[in-house]
């Protein structure tokens, strides 16, 4: 029987899903994390060290849990789409897109022919062949979309943007925000925060979940604020952080 994305279905009921990015190409830490109870990863093509064989590989490492596999194409290109879901992924965060005319793209790429231009062969998606009449049926509208809202020119056309039948999620990109705003390396300046309040309010309007990166003490804050889709980091970083905290912990000297 066909995966139901249940990530899809918990956005549109308003509740809130809490996952990380996976930046390492292992199987092994895919489901590490998975069995640890996220509710989605994502396997980052963009900035991790992963390839589409290895998106494979930790799709069917998560595939025994309730974990929701995403991947973060590296760029708005219908043959990488179209690879990454043939492997079974369930969903996508497509990087800067910041004209309605990138979102109609990044649209079109994940759909099937009439709504779309996604070329046939599901291969994985369809169970290699177990549920492919249903796959066919159904894939236009399991997939969940998340277009990346990461340029002061995204900002601008938000409300063009969002008019796209389609989109499912808006993931901010807090850092390349900053930046395209002249703010290199400081996502807390005051303007960066106004148009990430700006761009939560337009999505609650337009009833579209809405996303980002928070850590520790920010994570209740946001989803308090009406963030539904929440990233807590990534896995080296999240390795980083518990490494250095039990060393913080022992009690030692210096010999």
């Amino acid at each position: 029987m066909m995966p139901e994305n249940i990530l899809k279905k918990k956005l549109k009921e308003g509740k809130s899903a809490i996952g990380a990015f996976v930046i390492t190409a292992h199987p092994t830490i895919a489901e590490v994390m998975a069995r640890a109870g996220f509710d989605w990863l994502v396997f980052d093509m963009e900035h991790g060290v992963i390839g589409i064989e290895s998106v494979e590989a930790m799709a069917q490492a998560v595939s025994g849990t309730s974990t929701v596999p995403l991947v973060r194409v590296p760029w708005n290109d219908f043959v990488v789409i179209k690879q990454v879901l043939d492997t079974g992924i369930m969903g996508l965060i497509i990087p800067m897109v910041n004209t309605p005319q990138q979102a109609q793209q990044a649209i079109s790429a994940t759909r099937y022919p009439p709504e779309g231009i996604r070329g046939i062969g599901p291969h994985r998606a369809g169970g290699f062949g177990s549920w492919l009449a249903e796959y066919f049926e159904r894939a236009n509208d399991n997939i969940l979309v998340v277009i990346q809202i990461e340029h002061v020119d995204a900002v601008r056309n938000l409300e063009s943007i969002l008019s796209v039948k389609g989109i499912d999620c808006v993931f901010i990109g807090a850092n390349d925000l900053a930046a395209s705003m002249g703010f290199l390396k400081n996502p807390s300046h005051q303007e960066v925060q106004k148009n990430i309040k700006y761009i939560l309010d337009v999505c609650k309007k337009r009833g579209i979940p809405c996303g980002l990166v928070a850590t520790g003490s920010q994570i209740n804050e946001r989803i308090e604020e009406g963030f539904q889709f929440i990233a807590v980091g990534h896995d080296m970083s999240l390795l980083a952080t518990a490494c250095r905290k039990t060393l913080s912990e022992i009690k030692w000297k210096k010999e």
